[in-house]
């Protein structure tokens, strides 16, 4: 029996990056967006962001520390580049302290 074959509208592609090196990201004064290369084992994959978000990510990194975040981009892959695409600094959850360790 054949394996049905289905169209897709978008390939979704999700990249994690060190928060180290995304601190390295320089969103230039004036400069509405900002492109950049990420380089994979088998490829490279070009990404243009909001400056405004780069910014905003980069001020998570700082309040947070590098160990504290973790930066994702998101967008739709079409061939080497990533379209539509955005970048945000998740914090980490930090342990809850318990009453006794309040105390």
């Amino acid at each position: 029996m054949p394996q049905p074959v289905l169209n897709a509208r978008a390939l979704k592609c999700t990249i994690v990056l060190d928060p180290v090196e995304a601190a390295q990201i320089v969103a230039a004064d004036g400069k509405p967006r900002v492109v950049i290369d990420i380089r994979l084992p088998d490829r490279r994959v070009s990404v243009d962001l909001n400056a405004k978000s780069v910014r905003k990510t980069m001020a998570a990194i700082s309040e947070y520390g590098p160990d504290g975040v973790a930066v994702v981009i998101q967008g739709k892959l079409v061939g080497d580049t990533l379209t539509e695409a955005g970048i945000a600094a998740q914090p980490k959850a930090r342990p809850q302290t318990t009453a006794a360790e309040a105390a």
